[in-house]
């Protein structure tokens, strides 16, 4: 009878000791949001179909009045430079296109005077802000208004890429590597805090019968750090926006030869079918993009002219010996489609997902949202 009784205490005591355990891991699963929250944390893998200068035109009287009146001046020039164009080195003619600065004079083309254009606020001169037509904030595109009256640029609006840029774009899905886009947070289907991680991937991208980058194909990241950035973000409203940063992708000839943003700025959302479409703005070197613009035969670009402008437009980053701006505020459009992504050795970091971010899937960015 008293080894029946003991036992019986010793099975309450342990129900007791079981029971008070219990609730200390309930109470530190209440306090810690990463122990509420880690069994449902996520992350969504995307590659980039679609990458390319954020264009704006709400009409060529509108951006580029000069032009409008005489569109034949920009039409032609191409490659070739302009017959009047002349460069001197040490007294001795050499090819303008080779030596835009050394330009005996400045083309002066004309360069963009509208209201509207895609971008973030960087902190630049008010003088030369924009609006957006979808924040309706204050924003800095220089880039934009060095090169948006240029013909190839005037006289497209997305989905359509300008076309030295899509044409370059459309080689590189086929040859060279992807880009790879991870978002993670602890739900994704609600507002909150995420990572953005951003890589390449070690093949290049799959197409559909349209021609258009696959949806839900899975690609193994590159290992190298060279291309490997890790982002701060918050999804607020459905739209997922990044604690400003410095950003750097290796790019591939024959136009992007690096993805390189100071002071990066993003916002991306979600569209039918969980696409991502969104811009990316910052602080970009303007030689390189002079040197896209003058190293594409058949670009129709203007290769002095554009040098010329983005040289006046540039605006941040000054040369400490010369003064002139190194750097030109820019903003790019991209769009993203769901994609699993790996390692090498075969684990699934991403996975691909047709639900929005925020749990909201947006109508589609339209050109003149300024003018709705």
């Amino acid at each position: 009878m008293k080894l029946a009784q003991s036992l019986r205490r010793m099975a309450v005591r342990q129900r007791s000791i079981t029971a008070r355990a219990a609730a200390f891991v309930l109470v530190l699963w209440l306090l810690l949001p990463g122990w509420a929250t880690s069994a449902s944390a996520e992350t969504r893998g995307y590659v980039i179909g679609w990458l390319a200068t954020a264009t704006y035109n709400p009409g060529l009287a509108i951006n580029c009045p000069r032009t409008a009146k005489d569109p034949s001046k920009v039409f032609g020039i191409g490659n070739l430079g302009r017959p009047r164009d002349r460069a001197l080195v040490d007294g001795k003619p050499v090819p303008p296109d080779d030596f835009p600065d050394a330009v005996v004079k400045d083309p002066d083309i004309e360069t963009v005077v509208g209201k509207y254009a895609y971008g973030f606020d960087l902190g630049g001169n008010p003088a030369n802000k924009f609006v957006d037509p979808e924040t309706h904030e204050q924003v800095d595109n220089q880039l934009w208004r060095a090169i948006g009256c240029n013909k190839e640029f005037f006289t497209v609006t997305p989905p359509r890429a300008p076309y030295p840029e899509e044409e370059a774009w459309m080689q590189m899905v086929d040859t060279a590597p992807g880009y790879a886009i991870q978002i993670s947070g602890p739900d994704l289907r609600k507002d909150g805090p995420v990572t953005l991680t951003l890589d390449r991937t070690i093949r290049h991208l799959e197409r559909d019968a349209t021609g258009e980058v696959r949806s839900d194909v899975t690609y193994v990241l590159d290992p190298s750090p060279r291309s490997h950035n890790v982002l701060s973000g918050e999804i607020r409203d459905g739209t997922l926006t990044i604690k400003p940063a410095d950003v750097w992708l290796e790019g591939e000839a024959p136009f992007y030869v690096q993805i390189d943003l100071r002071d990066a700025h993003m916002r991306m959302r979600s569209e039918q079918g969980g696409n991502l479409l969104g811009y990316w703005g910052g602080y970009t070197d303007w030689h390189k993009w002079a040197y896209m613009c003058s190293a594409r035969p058949g670009s129709n670009c203007d290769p002095v002219g554009q040098y010329r402008a983005l040289e006046k437009m540039a605006d941040a980053d000054p040369d400490p010996m010369t003064g002139q701006n190194r750097l030109i505020s820019t903003t790019w459009r991209l769009e993203a489609v769901p994609a699993f992504l790996a390692t090498e050795d075969g684990k699934v970091v991403a996975v691909a997902s047709g639900e929005g971010l925020g749990g909201k899937v947006g109508p589609p960015m339209v050109a003149d949202a300024a003018n709705k």
